[in-house]
């Protein structure tokens, strides 16, 4: 996974999050919310040779690093349709992530909202994930996805 730019938020642009990853630099999959969004969509089997060939590295107490522990989480993912992460990949780093995809239905690769608040995962999870989940769809709409479900905006972006 390569990081991408990032905004700062509309209420307070002087609090930006400053995450120790760098714009260009390479993440392993299992420890982020965008990882874990893009595991989620791939083939159990390109699961399996993900963890044979990187391994689960531990970067915080809580990053994933048993297999099954991985597999479990990953089924959630594809259930709910987002990831978590908790502070896995960055201590006090909270983030919420959802799968983009292609004309063809491949996976492209994920967007997310993170912070430092542990609300994201917390008491803003319902609002957070439609709109990560919202937005994901949308930018797979526009790269051509048309998806097995229709899509309509979720009630709690309606309040």
């Amino acid at each position: 996974m390569v990081i991408m730019p990032s905004t700062s938020t509309p209420w307070n642009p002087r609090r930006r999050l400053l995450a120790r990853t760098a714009i260009g630099e390479r993440v392993l999959l299992h420890c982020t919310a965008v990882g874990k969004a893009i595991l989620a969509a791939l083939a159990p089997e390109e699961v399996e040779g993900f963890i044979r060939r990187q391994g689960l590295v531990a970067f915080t107490e809580h990053t994933l690093t048993d297999p099954e522990a991985l597999r479990e989480e990953l089924s959630r993912v594809r259930e709910l349709g987002f990831a978590v992460d908790r502070g896995e990949h960055e201590v006090g780093t909270y983030c919420v992530g959802a799968a983009i995809y292609t004309a063809t239905g491949r996976i492209l690769g994920s967007c997310s909202v993170s912070g430092t608040d542990p609300d994201i995962i917390g008491v803003r999870l319902e609002e957070l994930s439609a709109r990560v989940m919202h937005v994901a769809d949308e930018i797979s709409r526009r790269m051509g996805y048309v998806p097995p479900r229709l899509s309509a905006v979720p009630e709690v972006l309606r309040r």
